[in-house]
């Protein structure tokens, strides 16, 4: 998707350089030296992470200051009143028809892309009443939208779908071809199939031994896996869907089974990366390296649930179902739980390593261009994201 015009979000050319200095403006000094944690062992009392993580992201997000790092950002910590410049300046360029905007990753196939990720972005910053040039945006988007064909590409069409429901556009609303309707319909669909596919897998116990899809053959395969992030993007669309009552009831029932099949893929998965880390050190790999793809597995599957739970919360129960409210509140709870052993070096892991997401974002050697700060910064977004909502799941 592109936008014509003059006005671009990008890396190149004088606009970036004004982006740049925008930054600097608005309160970033890109020459700051980043915040190094202090060493923590398991004799030492570990730092204030739920104060200290979210400062780290926004030195981070504002050093790397590109498009994608910004939307995470201002999605994870809309009130924050560091970013308030910054929120004014995105905010005006996502409601500019002139701004293009680059996709992140290229080809698409290393997730978020920009367009609709900042479209997103700006409708929830936006609030209960969204200005007319932001709906128009949403509607012309819409309208050039039709289903990818590539299943990598479904992360944008997740975020669109979620900008259209959050807009409250009616369910006939045209797309390139189709209509919003058709459009989440697919979305249902392909998220069943790819649950039937990974049947199996679920009911052997994690740690039997049993390989979790990698997710690189694709979804008929692998399943919901070979979505990673875009599974839970697309899942978390349709609960908006449901909340703006875009969906029928046959529908609000087949996404009741969509919710309960993601809790149960998502406590086996935290399970099976706990059996997964033990097995890794037992077979040599390095424990440093291990529990940092430990906690970054776990710190994205943990920040995508608590989005979805926080939200699934308000969904009124089906004619047969529970409280939505109740069965995703105690799951909320739980989930909660898991973060805090997790930042609090309390995982029941067999390894006197400890999980330093820290480290991870102030490493002289990880870039912004590395896919493992990408990965560190990217989830740690959604985790405060989720764990802001667990508080008030009705705002942003």
């Amino acid at each position: 998707m592109t936008f014509s015009g003059c006005k671009k979000i990008g890396l190149n050319g004088p606009v970036w350089a004004a982006g740049i200095l925008w930054l600097l403006l608005s309160g970033c000094r890109l020459e700051s030296p980043p915040v190094t944690p202090n060493a923590v062992t398991k004799d030492e009392n570990p730092v204030d992470w739920r104060k200290a993580i979210p400062e780290q992201l926004i030195i981070s997000g504002q050093q790397a200051g590109d498009p994608w790092a910004l939307a995470h950002l201002h999605l994870a910590l809309p009130e924050e009143p560091a970013l308030e410049s910054q929120r004014q300046e995105l905010f005006r360029l996502l409601t500019d028809s002139n701004a293009e905007i680059p996709v992140h990753g290229h080809d698409g196939h290393r997730g978020e892309q920009h367009p609709h990720l900042l479209l997103r972005t700006a409708v929830l910053l936006a609030g209960e009443t969204i200005p007319d040039p932001l709906l128009a945006r949403v509607r012309s988007d819409l309208a050039k939208t039709s289903f990818p064909v590539r299943w990598q590409e479904v992360n944008d069409l997740a975020w669109l779908v979620e900008s259209a429901a959050r807009a409250s556009l009616p369910r006939e609303s045209s797309a390139n071809g189709t209509t919003l309707a058709l459009l989440y319909e697919k979305m249902i669909l392909d998220l069943e199939a790819a649950d039937r596919a990974i049947g199996s897998v679920l009911n052997q116990a994690p740690d039997s031994g049993v390989r979790r899809p990698d997710g690189l053959a694709g979804p008929e395969e692998s399943g919901c896996w070979a979505y990673t992030c875009s599974g839970a993007h697309m899942l978390g669309a349709l609960v908006e869907c449901d909340l703006a009552g875009l969906l029928s009831s046959a529908q609000k029932k087949r996404l009741a089974q969509l919710l309960k099949r993601y809790r149960q893929r998502t406590d086996w998965e935290i399970a099976y990366r706990k059996s997964e880390l033990n097995r890794a050190i037992q077979n040599g790999v390095s424990p440093r390296r291990a529990v940092r793809e430990y906690g970054l597995a776990v710190t994205k599957l943990l920040g995508h649930a608590l989005e979805i739970s926080a939200r699934a919360s308000l969904m009124t129960p089906t004619e047969d179902g529970r409280e939505f409210s109740v069965t995703f509140g105690r799951w909320s709870v739980e989930l909660m739980m898991q973060v805090d052993d997790l930042f609090s070096q309390r995982a029941d892991v067999s390894t006197v390593e400890i999980y330093q997401p820290l480290e991870l974002l102030t490493s002289n050697v990880l870039t912004p261009q590395s896919l493992v700060w990408e990965r560190a910064f990217g989830d740690l977004c959604h985790l405060f994201r989720g764990l802001r909502l667990l508080k008030n799941p009705q705002r942003f």
